[in-house]
């Protein structure tokens, strides 16, 4: 049998998921999760150290998922040599791990539920959010488009592009049930996935030509 923290921990991103950290209890949590509700405090201080938990733990599979491909990009922007073909090839590598990572089933339903309400309504835990995933991460992305267009476009413009890509991604996952119903389809296979993916390449790969062909 699972220990009391593992139980907390598990059924709070259970209601957190469900119901959202706002209309979470932590006599919700405590009932639900079969412990003393002083075990909250104990184990994590409070409510909102036991949101910060899953939010950190969210962000540690998601990397865990990444991490060859941030691992190569960090290494490429510390080459000198690095081309802006292989930048690019990178860059859409990645793009494409992260679109299979929202659109299937490799992270739990429940990580990525909580993630997207985190990031469209962020609350007192999103710095947990941003600093632990969502920076390296966009970080990452805006350097290799700095150097996918051979440091053409400003960086402040790759950053602001890089919300912009990653909103395209999101949408595919928050509107799920709206967009499988519009096209027919019943779930996100491979071949739909590929589809999405596509479609977010070719958009990117555009966006990076027009800051090559500039003067």
């Amino acid at each position: 049998m699972k220990d009391s923290k593992s139980r907390l921990f598990e059924t709070a991103r259970h209601l957190f998921a469900l119901k959202g950290y706002q209309a979470t209890s932590t006599r919700g949590i405590a009932d639900k999760a079969r412990v003393n509700i002083s075990a909250i405090t104990y184990y994590f201080d409070s409510k909102l150290g036991l949101y910060r938990a899953v939010l950190s733990d969210i962000a540690r599979r998601v990397k865990n998922e990444l991490s060859d491909k941030t691992t190569i990009a960090t290494d490429l922007m510390n080459n000198p040599e690095t081309t802006p073909q292989q930048a690019q090839d990178l860059l859409f590598g990645l793009i494409s791990d992260l679109c299979v990572l929202l659109c299937s089933r490799r992270l739990p339903s429940e990580d990525v539920v909580i993630f997207l309400h985190e990031y469209s309504v962020p609350g007192e835990a999103f710095d947990t959010l941003y600093q632990e995933l969502i920076c390296p991460v966009y970080e990452n992305c805006a350097d290799l488009i700095v150097k996918a267009t051979g440091d053409k476009i400003d960086r402040e413009d790759a950053i602001l592009y890089t919300f912009q890509l990653f909103a395209q991604m999101f949408v595919f996952k928050s509107r799920k049930q709206t967009i499988l119903q519009h096209l027919n389809w019943t779930e996100y296979g491979e071949r739909e996935v590929e589809k999405i993916i596509t479609m977010i390449l070719e958009h990117t790969r555009a966006i990076l030509a027009l800051y090559k062909n500039k003067d």
